[in-house]
């Protein structure tokens, strides 16, 4: 990369918080990191190694942080058949089909991100042969082969009537008993998800950030 490349920063472009704010932070992600599966925090090193080197802004900006991704998986643990709407550049689906060596992670975006492949080539074939990425937009639902699922995991628009709809069309295929997670519910950055919550009456709770919502016995 040239001298005079723009360079990745670790911090979104609109986290205003003070010098020692982010470093406190940091450190407590790196506690995060240490907790999650072996597998998870090499992938998770060299990904962030590879975003840094490469100038991959986009990648260090929405990638899923420690702290959230280990939340993500705990509430997955008991899950083999997983949705993921916004896959971006697939950090976070990678991560939950490493976590557990009989898990098959569908993941959807609306486009295919170019730094994409770069971090799938960071983990072996066996992993990327249960990833199943596609092209599809959230607000579409599920496509027809889908399997039931044991978990769902939105993270794509953010906007209060696409994850209304998404939600709507996408836990239908949510075995009775499973859980659906919707990201960045409390960032204020983005308020539809919250909005978005509030309107569809859902009932759950709050795990670093993301809002978990079970399907019923009923459906």
């Amino acid at each position: 990369m040239s001298s005079d490349a723009p360079r990745a920063s670790l911090f979104g472009a609109h986290d205003t918080r003070s010098v020692p704010a982010r470093l406190a932070s940091l450190a407590g992600q790196a506690l995060a990191l240490a907790s999650l599966p072996p597998a998870v925090i090499g992938f998770y090193l060299r990904a962030l190694r590879l975003g840094r080197r490469s100038g991959d802004t986009v990648s260090l900006a929405i990638a899923a942080r420690p702290r959230d991704l280990g939340e993500l998986l705990r509430a997955a643990r008991a899950s083999t058949t997983v949705a993921e709407v916004g896959t971006g550049t697939g950090w976070t689906a990678i991560v939950l089909a490493l976590a557990r060596p009989d898990r098959h992670v569908h993941s959807f975006d609306v486009n295919e991100h170019e730094q994409r492949a770069r971090y799938l080539d960071l983990v072996p074939a066996t992993v990327r042969s249960r990833l199943h990425l596609a092209i599809r937009d959230g607000q579409d639902g599920p496509p027809p082969e889908l399997p039931p699922l044991d978990f769902l995991f939105i993270d794509s628009s953010h906007e209060r009537e696409e994850t209304v709809t998404t939600f709507r069309l996408w836990s239908e295929r949510l075995r009775p008993g499973a859980l659906a997670a919707l990201h960045d519910y409390c960032d204020e950055q983005y308020p539809g998800v919250r909005q978005a919550v509030a309107q569809l009456g859902l009932t759950g709770e709050e795990r670093a950030g993301m809002f978990l919502w079970r399907k019923g016995p009923g459906g």
